[in-house]
């Protein structure tokens, strides 16, 4: 193979059984030095072969009439074959030359078109490879990277310091199971918007992207277009969350952080499908509290209610803050009588003690109602 292409010797062992089912002939694949890297007869492995070397010299098909012809030969016809117009390694068929000269133009071209899928295939699992090394050892890395490992990643990846980035986590919406049995559905998808500024993972049932720019609207209608796609292929939704932008490559692990909580922020308690970590504010206090603190907040608060009474005051809750207070509006939106509504409010204050139309203990039972979808 030339040094610059790579196409696995397992692949090209299954083009040649796949191509053997059809000739009915045995069949070697030798790299342009003659040395057999594929073969139908596994005993020739490794074996080198003098004709297929001169055919990848001269570019042209060679028919060998007997085995002591050329060395490590048999008789048959052997042909170069070319990724992108370069001679990257050379195919034989073994085989009386009147016998097998009908399979050559079937197999030429059918080699070509295999090798070129797996060197296709082969540059896309590299590059997803290469991807999730990046982002594990950026944003996933406990350690704060040194500028002697940031001079590693920029020499290896060819990932360059200084460089405005920004964070976006993405999941899809809905039931854990939904997430994944179809993530790996949906990172293809991904992909397939990917270009030589973005890099994409797949971490978890989440997928990760670093993307380098400062431009929101740019970030927008990249997101638009995910949607639009995953949408059409799938029918499924998808949640955004948002980090901040990091110049240094050592601090885009806090944008991956960032993005997070926007995502947990957006999944638990906003409903919205793209969420900014910047336009966070009291939010960014919340989704940060340690679980027991949660914990001992919400059960001082809420411990009163049933799952029912609190699935239903935590619409009212929402709405309450929505219509900033209005009763009218609020019963109007549920569909019940403004009285209906006063006689439930002061129900929820029987039971915790917190009168919603207070403005204080308005917001301990707001903050409660958020806190417990954390928990």
């Amino acid at each position: 193979m030339q040094d610059n292409i790579y196409i696995s010797e397992n692949y090209l062992q299954c083009i040649l059984y796949e191509m053997r089912e059809i000739v009915e002939q045995d069949l070697i694949f030798m790299n342009p030095k003659g040395k057999i890297i594929a073969s139908t007869v596994p005993s020739r492995l490794g074996n080198f072969h003098y004709g297929g070397r001169k055919v990848a010299k001269t570019g042209k098909d060679l028919v060998i009439n007997s085995d002591a012809e050329y060395k490590g030969a048999k008789k048959g016809i052997n042909m170069p074959v070319k990724l992108n117009d370069a001679i990257i390694g050379v195919i034989g068929i073994t085989g009386d030359s009147e016998e097998v000269k009908k399979y050559v133009k079937i197999i030429r071209r059918l080699t070509e078109i295999l090798v070129k899928e797996g060197y296709i295939k082969d540059l896309e699992n590299n590059k997803i490879e290469k991807d999730r090394i990046l982002v594990d050892s950026l944003i996933l890395n406990e350690n704060i990277l040194d500028k002697n490992y940031v001079i590693k990643y920029e020499n290896l990846f060819g990932i360059k310091n200084h460089v405005p980035r920004i964070v976006i986590v993405s999941t899809i919406a809905g039931h854990e199971n939904k997430r994944l049995l179809n993530k790996e559905k949906v990172f293809r998808l991904f992909r397939t918007i990917q270009n030589d500024n973005t890099i994409i993972s797949l971490l978890g049932n989440n997928i990760v992207m670093i993307v380098k720019t400062t431009n929101k609207a740019q970030i927008e209608h990249m997101i638009e277009n995910i949607r639009n796609i995953v949408k059409q292929k799938t029918n499924l939704h998808l949640k955004f969350g948002i980090g901040d932008i990091q110049k240094e490559l050592s601090n885009l692990k806090e944008s991956y952080i960032k993005a997070n909580d926007a995502l947990k922020w957006s999944l638990l308690v906003t409903k919205r499908e793209v969420a900014y970590y910047d336009e966070m504010d009291f939010e960014i206090l919340l989704s940060n509290i340690p679980s027991n603190y949660i914990y001992e907040y919400t059960n001082k608060v809420l411990k009163g209610l049933t799952q029912s009474e609190y699935n239903e005051y935590g619409k009212i809750i929402e709405l309450y803050e929505k219509h900033n207070g209005s009763i009218k509006r609020i019963s109007e939106e549920l569909f019940i009588h403004k009285n209906t509504l006063q006689y439930k409010i002061n129900k929820l204050y029987k039971i915790t003690g917190y009168d919603m139309r207070k403005i204080r203990d308005f917001t301990v039972l707001r903050t409660a109602f958020i806190l417990k979808k954390f928990s």
